[in-house]
């Protein structure tokens, strides 16, 4: 790889917990309620009926803006991606660039599985993926596919503009870097160790980042 020596910076990363206002709207309703219920109960146990109730609106209504609960779920998570997203700049042009941008990402990413409610949720659905494979492997695109995804894109343009070399491609390289950022840290979580996964979220991404694509 060239230009090893660039050294990536965390001024990228984002609070622990953006400050998200809720409209009233029908839709937005809809949408908080929704996140409340699923990550309280998990999405199975979630009815249209329930759902309405606590939105405090009609089920025609939840119908006019989501086909289904499984829309639902894909906005919810996307409105949760957004949240740690948010900053991560599109366009890399520099190995350095690159190094900043995946460490704030990572930062933004450890700092959101470190918050309990996350934590409660992934795990509700992990516990739901047996009993309902097809809602799972769509969770998982849309919440674990988006951020592999997203690191695949940056590191593609190292790929393209020649600053970075490997005879990996991004999307290995992408699996590689988010599996080292969540990996074990998350398994802790996960399995009751540990109480959130990562101690020191800075640290942390920045040394994977390295350990990938630096000295």
């Amino acid at each position: 790889m060239s230009d090893k020596s660039a050294e990536p910076r965390s001024s990228l990363a984002r609070p622990d917990r953006p400050v998200i206002k809720k409209p009233d709207s029908p839709p937005d309703r809809i949408l908080w309620a929704a996140r409340d219920l699923f990550f309280k109960e998990g999405f199975a146990r979630v009815s249209t009926n329930r759902l309405a109730k606590e939105a405090a609106v009609s089920k025609s209504t939840i119908y006019k803006y989501f086909p289904n609960m499984v829309d639902v779920l894909r906005a919810v998570t996307a409105m949760e991606a957004e949240s740690f997203e948010a900053g991560t700049p599109k366009h890399v042009d520099s190995l350095e660039e690159l190094c900043e941008a995946l460490t704030g990402f990572g930062i933004n990413i450890m700092r959101f599985l470190n918050r309990s409610d996350i934590q409660q949720f992934t795990q509700l659905m992990l516990e739901e993926a047996r009993a309902h494979p097809d809602i799972s492997k769509q969770f998982f695109d849309m919440a674990y596919g988006r951020t592999l995804r997203l690191v695949s894109d940056l590191v593609n343009q190292g790929l393209e503009k020649g600053f970075v070399n490997s005879g990996s491609s991004a999307d290995e390289l992408a699996e590689q870097l988010v599996g080292m950022w969540e990996g074990v840290p998350v398994m802790r979580a996960h399995m009751g160790v540990v109480k959130h996964p990562f101690t020191d979220p800075e640290a942390w991404a920045e040394k994977c980042v390295l350990a990938l694509f630096g000295d």
